[in-house]
């Protein structure tokens, strides 16, 4: 580790000379070779005229096949002169076979048109879910490594066309929620949202986690995908940086259709319902629309035919959210009673829009080369999001009459509590806060391009691509702010008998609780943040590919990839405190979700109404923390650049052309990764100015400087390591596949674990008092695994499948912090200005194993065989279930339900039923008990979230062939995220999302 800050410069873009080397050999070996007999075409299905990825076009006689491209195109090279039967097979549609004579040198093209009964029966042009359950199921069936698969349009529509909603859908997956009930990130397999990688067309995408590495999804819209992918079993030619697997959304290709043009739409209405249970501030905005318009092409470009392909997606959207969560906090007690001494309300409104415009292009400039061209636009906003906070909050000491001391004297809760009821006693440390955030501003704009090649000669095949994601975050308050006021020496009655959600909140005595002027605003209690978030990915890849001239069909493929992931963060941010005498004006016209149910009248306050365009509107009575606002300067910023050079070789293929050999097939390779971190930031100084927040702004700033400015750090580190992977299936029949695996994968710390950070203790209790020095570590290794992956897939039709699976995974290197890394040197040059010279050096280090294992089971099927009305049903079934050992790199062993963030049960079914244009759907989304916060010395601070089962349902109606009306009820039930602490009675968390009815039309022409 470097810690000596070098001259101030701009982190450095590391590029690869493998690039320019892998492509010299492949031009070399193209030279050499003669082209043989081929036989290429296009499979479509008649019925809905989208091209078909995935479909098996095989000479059996000759033991040769081909899978369809996702340009719907496949390629039979090497074909020898003569007359040849071709056979082509897809899921869920009849098989066909065809003819086809070839001479020596000749390209033949034969095209095929699948269909089946079901489109004999009625014209039918949109497609539905039949179509994407069978493309997603061909895929998961055609693939060499172990994936689920899920066609964004195999659980009806999407009511916030969310593509998450798809992906939480897979066996494995946990969906995280946020406040307002929205996906904000994905478990896959029991590791966090931060330990899995989430991609676009095998491109990282950019996050808005700050300096962590999740990747929310709430910005990226349905519309502009055709699949989603989980990949389970990593291959070396795709990135290993996922610990329990990789989510991929996948895009269509625009020459993947049998027409010319088609133009598709949706148009749709969010209802908040008046008979379902919202926040007042939801109910004043009830109704929100959306829109999706797709433009798709095929042209005859420069003497081609069918050669370019063209689609453009537009998408906007506004969406409301309301919710009312309660958050509290009981006596750290496992027995009964338990009094309740904190607790909080909250109503949260939250209007987001957003706009995206997709453009991707595939041009097939020679039979064996295409070009394609993908451009991404997604810009984001909420300036209308609001939060009413209301805590009451006491001290944890019970009055004792007995007693005459000062701290019996302060108690704050009063004896005779039961677990019902509890009386709090008006003393100063008995405070309620009343606090506003808003409205808040959120600006993130997503920019992606996107440019590849393809070039095929003979048994050689060239891939490469060029991408980069920018995304850019503005996030604050705008023109509001957070505005606290608060009371003390009040006393209230918290009564929960006859509700648990809403309770009585009775006074007890001291100030008035539910008069306005004996608030006041707390010291700094006027905040306007104002961040900035930076996020790049530039990425390259080349790939080559070459055919063995064996008798097997195997191939080797090598390559290299290298990233440049950069972050940063930046924040402007002000607070002030009131100097005013009197109380500030309140909104007597705003009413809360609480007031409304229990009659709390507890007054509410505007931050708006002091503030505006980032500056107080009355200076004479706030008064600014200068130092506050110079220092925030310094301490915020942040940014890291993480640079990834990673060449693989690989082989993968089949034993035989036919027979027992030629029904088993493998992959397998390794990839190194040479991984390179540099980062740079501000750290104080080891004895700070100690300027008070009533310096004047000329003295704020000297001081600033003299705490932060002479301290800026640049650290850098880096590690290399390997990652090798095998994969082996069988298809022990037509119908039965068999899946063996062993890969290993990675997940990365977060970027805030590799800036620079120093924190001094001068006398260090935990360490017999001695100084210590707290630093992040920019060499810190990745928690690595070694996974087994085993399965048995049967499939049948009509598009039918049941997989059961067993998985386990070796986990090491762990993230331990504290651990003691020597002393500092003396010298001016110690990397520290000289400072902290003996002082013990504490960083964070790797250890620590733990075991993941479980099992997985999916099953789906079309009842076509049912008698009567009952053939139009279809059901899809996923179950998950995971166990966990280990230290996990502490000193004692923990197991499932010991594990913070650990989701053992996981499941989802779906109900489907079509007659005639009609359609109704049900889906289930169940997530089992599972432990957010664990603590080993008192299990009573145990923190658990209870199971929650989210129903939605939908409706359909094809009014003509090009044509639907839809109707989904989104969370019918209304379920709540919840929580509870030590016992299932101490509620700690209660959140109601609200239920809304999206009303859609959407076709195509």
């Amino acid at each position: 580790m470097r810690t000596q800050p070098p001259p101030q410069h701009r982190l450095p873009v590391a590029t690869s000379h493998l690039l320019p080397l892998a492509l010299a050999v492949f031009l070399s070996l193209a030279a050499t070779i003669t082209l043989a007999a081929t036989i290429s075409g296009n499979v479509a299905n008649l019925g809905t005229g989208n091209l078909l990825q995935g479909a098996r076009v095989e000479i059996p006689a000759l033991g040769v096949s081909a899978l369809v491209d996702e340009t719907g195109r496949y390629v039979l090279g090497s074909v020898p002169a003569g007359t040849h039967e071709l056979v082509v097979t897809y899921l869920g549609l009849d098989s066909q076979r065809a003819v086809v004579a070839v001479t020596a040198d000749q390209i033949a093209t034969r095209n095929f048109d699948l269909t089946t009964g079901i489109y004999k029966l009625e014209q039918f042009k949109v497609k539905g879910e039949r179509e994407g359950d069978a493309s997603a199921l061909t895929a998961a069936r055609n693939a060499e490594n172990l994936k689920n698969v899920a066609a964004t349009d195999s659980f009806g529509n999407l009511p916030n066309m969310n593509a998450g909603e798809v992906a939480i859908r897979l066996p494995g997956i946990y969906g995280e929620l946020d406040a307002g009930g929205n996906l904000s990130g994905f478990n896959v397999r029991g590791m966090g949202a931060g330990l899995n990688s989430v991609t676009m067309d095998g491109g990282l995408m950019t996050g808005q986690g700050g300096l962590g590495r999740s990747i929310f999804v709430n910005n990226i819209t349905g519309a502009m995908f055709d699949q989603v992918e989980l990949i389970k079993g990593h291959t070396p030619d795709k990135g290993a940086d996922s610990l329990g697997g990789t989510i991929n959304f996948k895009s269509r290709s625009p020459l993947s259709m049998r027409e010319q043009r088609r133009i598709t739409y949706t148009l749709s209405a969010r209802i908040a319902p008046s008979f379902t249970q919202q926040i007042p501030i939801r109910e004043q905005r009830r109704l929100h629309g959306l829109a999706n318009l797709g433009y798709q092409e095929v042209f005859d470009a420069f003497g081609g035919s069918r050669n370019l392909g063209v689609s453009v997606t537009l998408f906007n959207s506004e969406t409301a959210i309301g919710s009312f969560f309660t958050t509290r906090d009981f006596q750290n007690t496992a027995a009964s009673p338990a009094f309740l001494w904190s607790y909080l309300t909250s109503d949260l409104y939250n209007h987001r829009r957003q706009k995206n415009i997709t453009a991707k292009a595939d041009y097939r400039l020679t039979p064996s080369t295409k070009l394609s061209f993908l451009a991404t636009y997604i810009d984001h906003s909420e300036v209308y999001r609001r939060q009413y906070n209301v805590s009451a909050i006491t001290n944890q000491v019970v009055f004792d009459p007995a007693l005459n001391t000062a701290a019996n004297t302060a108690a704050g809760i009063a004896p005779g509590y039961t677990s019902r009821v509890t009386t709090v006693r008006p003393v100063p440390n008995s405070v309620i806060d009343v606090t506003m955030t808003g409205p808040n501003n959120f600006f993130n704009r997503l920019r992606r391009v996107d440019v590849g090649l393809e070039h095929q000669k003979g048994p050689l095949l060239l891939e490469a691509n060029l991408r980069r994601t920018q995304t850019r975050i503005n996030i604050g308050n705008g023109e509001g702010g957070i505005l606290t006021n608060r009371i003390s020496n009040t006393g209230w009655i918290i009564d929960r008998t006859q509700s648990d959600l809403f309770p009585k909140f009775l006074p007890n005595g001291g100030l008035d609780f539910t008069n306005p002027a004996n608030y006041r605003p707390v010291a700094n209690g006027l905040t306007n943040g104002n961040d900035k978030q930076i996020h790049e990915v530039n990425e390259g890849r080349l790939d080559v590919r070459y055919n063995l001239p064996i008798t097997a069909p195997i191939f080797a493929k090598a390559g290299v990839h290298w990233r440049e992931q950069t972050v940063g963060a930046r924040s402007a941010s002000r607070r002030w405190s009131y100097t005013g005498n009197g109380p500030l004006p309140h909104d007597p016209n705003l009413v809360t979700m609480d007031q409304s149910e229990t009659r709390r009248g507890i007054p509410q306050w505007e931050a708006s109404w002091f503030i505006r365009a980032r500056e107080v509107i009355d200076p004479t009575i706030w008064r600014e923390d200068f130092y506050f606002r110079e220092t925030t300067g310094f301490t915020s910023y942040r940014q890291a650049v993480e640079t990834v050079t990673a060449p693989y070789a690989m082989a993968q293929g089949k034993f035989a052309r036919d027979g027992w050999l030629g029904r088993t097939g493998f992959l397998g390779g390794v990839r190194w990764e040479k991984t390179e971190n540099e980062a740079d930031g501000f750290v104080r100084a080891r004895r700070l100015s100690g300027t008070p927040a009533t310096a004047t702004e000329a003295a704020a700033i000297v001081a600033a400087q003299a705490d932060y400015a002479n301290n800026r750090r640049n650290v850098d580190g880096e590690y290399t390591k390997a990652f090798p992977s095998i994969h082996a299936w069988h298809d022990i029949n037509q119908n039965l596949k068999a899946r063996l695996s062993w890969s290993t994968s990675f997940g990365r710390p977060s970027f805030g674990q590799l800036v620079p950070g120093e924190t001094p203790t001068e006398a260090n209790v935990n360490f017999s008092g001695r100084p210590t020095l707290t630093i992040n570590n920019p060499s810190l290794l990745p928690q690595t695994a070694k996974n087994w992956d085993a399965t048995l897939e049967y499939y049948f039709e009509p598009v039918g499948n049941f997989t059961v699976g067993w998985f386990h995974k070796e986990i090491r290197d762990y993230i331990i912090s504290g651990i003691e890394s020597g002393l500092v040197a003396t010298g001016t040059d110690n990397g520290f200005n000289g400072e902290y010279a003996d002082f013990t050096l504490l960083t964070t280090r790797n250890a620590g194993t733990a075991i993941v294992q479980g099992w997985e089971f999916s099953y789906q099927q079309q009842f076509t065989f049912l008698p009567g009305v009952l053939k139009g049903l279809s059901g899809t079934v996923n179950y998950t279930v995971l166990d966990t050992h280990g230290n996990f790199g502490g000193t004692g062993r923990r197991e499932t339900g010991q594990v913070a963030g650990f989701v053992p049960r996981t499941a989802n079914a779906s109900l489907s039923w079509r007659y005639r244009g009609f359609s109704t759907r049900l889906l289930v989304n169940y997530a089992g008990e599972a432990i957010t916060a664990y603590n080993a010395i008192s299990p009573a601070r145990n923190l658990y979230r209870v199971e929650r089962k989210l129903i939605n349902v939908g409706f359909s109606y094809q009014l003509r062939p090009t044509l639907n009306v839809t109707l989904d009820i989104d969370n019918l039930t209304n379920v709540p995220q919840k929580r509870y602490r030590g016992t299932t009675d101490n509620v700690e968390h209660f959140n109601y999302p609200g239920t809304t009815i999206t009303i859609g039309l959407n076709g195509r022409f």
